[in-house]
């Protein structure tokens, strides 16, 4: 009996244990995404200032004759992470530099990165490993202890034959970096560091410059026996020393740079709530071998006879009257002989309500058929159950027990009594539904701002790499003087790309406005046939090109409209514009109007595009929601328009209704109540 409850301790404390170690992996891993996610986007910002640079510099000098400092320095507006920029010309000696009153007598032509540039081998970027000092070719006089470092990043400068011109060189602060992982929560223990692909150690929180500047982990087992099979992982490790604890190591490698980030933790921090937990559970379990140990020991007193045993169990239940535990015994019959005050105060029972009643009085009817059958066969073998149960008690009310039986045996072996042990459990329960409820909606929100932000950043990034490219080529005249008719062309996609940003923007401002109740309406008389043929100018060229038909359909004498022009505007462009970008070349999309039988408006676009599933249309009305996760690979948006367009038109009172079907085409109505018709 003892072993069995030694058992069963012991099984819960290691699933429980488990259960701790796998939360603080997970939890590990989904650091090192968001850091390596981090750390690319600032890796990015770097290449592409020393794009900006290696595209800014020709042959005999900064082109149009820029001052070269000055150009220098404006790239570092928007880059905390740098401190200064720098270019070296072909024989490695430094020839402007940003953030310096005077151009320092420096020269890169000895370092080995230097070397490999000009034989053409270094790498689109090179990382060095930490550099003393806190700017380009600088050592602060002062103990070593205390001195500041840097990182270079570099790229190599080629003219247009691909001959080697100089270095765009980048002086990061690795003490910005720093800075960042500070403010994430990683536990005391919580380490985050950042390896070149070599082993070289670049940054760690909590360590001092010098000793990264110094360390490199190639030979470590995270180098030699993980990243070596596998570019991304979690792993438990060891500590180096006896005294020393285990750690919870999880690493990615980015794809494009040469970066390793890896969250180390602390196996100590992790099991701290464990540690918490298997005390009180230890503390209720041994509250429940002392009552089964002095059932024991009363059990085996009184071999003599049945009455004589009632009396030791009668001098039992005065002992664990008091008992916090809820406590029931009854004999082989099934009838409950003996209840503790615990049991009658948690089921609303009074102790002589239950007396030679059967324990089914607390069947709540939600406990299946092998359970039952389980728990007696396993308590008539002489053996003793744990499991869960589902009680109902006086009052209808149910309540969840951790319950454990025992058999209680005489002399001969012959069972006697059964004890059962009850530990309310409900409230645990509760907290758990709530947690999992909790964690299936933040995985869900999670979800929706992932794809969010993986759609700004391409909807954001790409019109805008588009508009600096473009401009660029023209002002430095890239392709001859300007009325080449390269620039012409340059100058149509400049104003699309910024047209479709300004768009975005403007709607994504448009729903800040409106879910901060900020949005009000300015409303007058509208001639609908005036807006339609006004809205159909505006996309026909748009339409033309992708040979689509646009076309307007409004009734003679059609009432005018008392709305907010601008908005009814916003909405009849969104609603011709998703026709249009979901419509194939070849097809055709119509803007209509006309009366409902009461004399509302209706506004609705037709379309025979690629239509909309069934199960798709619920979440096409909500913000950010699209038919498919992959449509932004081949239809520009993040599904702002629709949700726009169904709230502009319920701050009018109105609704919108979508009526689709996949490969026949779409319409999408607005309808507008009667007060708002103006004959």
């Amino acid at each position: 009996m003892i072993t069995a409850f030694v058992g069963v301790w012991s099984h819960q404390v290691w699933q429980g244990q488990e259960r701790a170690l796998q939360t603080a992996e997970a939890t590990a891993a989904n650091l090192a995404r968001a850091i390596e996610d981090a750390n690319n986007r600032s890796i990015q910002a770097v290449n592409l200032i020393l794009f900006n640079v290696s595209a800014g510099m020709r042959p005999g000098g900064w082109a149009q004759g820029k001052d070269g400092k000055a150009f220098l320095q404006s790239l570092l507006d928007e880059a905390p992470q740098i401190r200064e920029v720098a270019y070296a010309d072909a024989n490695g000696r430094i020839t402007d530099i940003s953030r310096r009153t005077e151009l320092p007598a420096l020269s890169i032509a000895v370092e080995d990165y230097f070397k490999q540039a000009q034989e053409g081998n270094l790498p689109p970027l090179f990382l060095s490993t930490p550099q003393p000092g806190r700017l380009l070719g600088s050592v602060a006089d002062i103990p070593e202890s205390a001195h500041q470092w840097h990182l270079i990043a570099a790229s190599a400068v080629t003219n247009d034959d691909g001959i080697f011109q100089g270095m765009a060189l980048a002086i990061l602060n690795p003490g910005y970096i720093q800075e960042q992982i500070g403010a994430l929560n990683i536990g005391p223990g919580g380490i985050v560091s950042f390896y070149r692909y070599d082993g070289a150690m670049l940054v760690q929180s909590g360590l001092d410059m010098l000793e990264i500047g110094t360390e490199n982990h190639a030979d470590s087992p995270l180098f030699a026996d993980h990243l070596a099979h596998q570019e991304w992982g979690t792993f438990r490790q060891a500590g180096a020393t006896p005294d020393d604890h285990q750690r919870i190591i999880s690493y990615r490698a980015t794809t494009r740079w040469p970066v390793l980030v890896a969250v180390n933790l602390d196996q100590h921090d992790a099991l701290a709530a464990w540690r918490k937990d298997t005390l009180n559970f230890s503390m209720v379990m041994g509250g429940g071998l002392t009552v089964l140990m002095i059932l024991a020991v009363v059990v085996y007193r009184q071999r003599s006879a049945q009455d004589q045993a009632e009396k030791q169990l009668a001098l039992l239940g005065a002992a664990l009257k008091t008992s916090a535990n809820m406590v029931l015994i009854t004999n082989v019959a099934a009838q409950i002989v003996w209840v503790n005050d615990a049991f009658c105060k948690q089921f609303g029972y009074d102790f002589n309500d239950v007396i030679g009643q059967n324990p089914k009085l607390l069947n709540s009817g939600m406990m299946t058929p092998d359970v039952i059958q389980n728990l007696w066969q396993t308590i008539l073998a002489g053996h003793i159950w744990t499991g869960e149960f589902i009680n109902r008690r006086k009052d209808g009310s149910l309540v969840i027990v951790n319950q454990t039986i025992s058999p209680i045996m005489d002399a001969d072996g012959q069972i006697t009594h059964f004890v059962g042990i009850h530990d309310d459990i409900t409230q645990r329960k509760e907290a758990e539904i709530e947690l999992r409820e909790a964690k299936i909606g933040a995985e869900a929100a999670n979800h929706v701002k992932t794809q969010f932000l993986a759609n700004m950043s391409h909807e954001l990034r790409t019109p805008l790499n588009a508009v600096l490219g473009f401009i660029d080529m023209m002002r430095l005249e890239t392709f001859g003087p300007l009325g080449h008719d390269k620039y012409r062309e340059y100058a149509e996609d400049i104003h699309n790309s910024g047209s479709h940003l300004l768009t975005l923007i403007s709607d994504i401002l448009d729903v800040s406005k409106i879910e901060a109740g900020k949005m009000k309406l300015s409303e007058d008389r509208i001639h609908l046939d005036d807006l339609a043929q006004s809205c159909c100018k505006l996309l026909r060229h748009r339409a033309a090109g992708s040979n689509i038909s646009l076309t307007s359909h409004v009734p003679e004498h059609f009432p005018d409209l008392l709305a907010d022009e601008v908005r009814i505007k916003q909405i009849v462009l969104n609603l011709l514009t998703n026709a249009i970008k979901f419509t194939p070349a070849g097809g055709s999309v119509r803007l209509v109007m006309e009366l409902t039988p009461q004399g509302g408006i209706i506004i609705r676009s037709e379309d025979n595009g690629i239509g909309i599933a069934a199960k798709d249309l619920a979440r096409v009305l909500e913000p950010f929601g699209q038919a498919a996760e992959n449509i932004t690979l081949s239809h520009e948006g993040v599904g702002l328009g629709l949700y726009l367009v169904k709230t502009l038109a319920e701050m009018h009172g109105g609704r919108i209704d979508v009526t689709s079907e996949v490969g026949v085409g779409t319409h999408v109505s607005i309808i507008l109540p009667p007060g708002r018709s103006v004959n």
